[in-house]
């Protein structure tokens, strides 16, 4: 029973704290403010909130166990794979914008170190295996 209060009072709290931050960013925008960054960096921070808690909620067995570690390796796969093709489309589409030869060198070598940044964690991974 303590449980599901628990899970009530979180959700109750996430829930005024979403509210919050969304009248925020709407007298923001009312106000024509010019930096957007701390209410998207606010946004993701609240979406992320919201997607742990409703994932593994106050079990933080269920993180640690055999089922948790199977979830995190595959999502964490999944995500990589979705953020490359991201980046990718995203180098791609400026480059067009903008009619340049290589587009955003920013996105051009973010897409790159993301390509060549998961065979380097597996060699690393793969070589720490081995010699055990």
């Amino acid at each position: 029973m303590r449980n599901k209060k628990l899970k009530v009072l979180t959700g109750i709290v996430l829930s005024v704290i979403t509210l919050l931050f969304l009248g925020l960013y709407i007298i923001d925008f009312l106000n024509d403010s010019e930096n957007p960054a701390p209410d998207i960096l606010l946004w993701v921070v609240v979406i992320l909130t919201f997607f742990y808690s409703a994932t593994w909620g106050d079990d933080s067995k269920a993180e640690e166990d055999e089922m948790g570690q199977q979830i995190k390796n595959i999502s964490g796969k999944i995500s990589y794979y979705i953020l490359i093709a991201f980046l990718f489309v995203l180098w791609f589409v400026y480059s067009q914008i903008n009619e340049s030869d290589l587009g955003s060198i920013f996105l051009l070598s973010a897409f790159c170190i993301g390509v060549i940044i998961f065979p380097i964690v597996q060699f690393m991974v793969a070589r720490r295996f081995m010699k055990d």
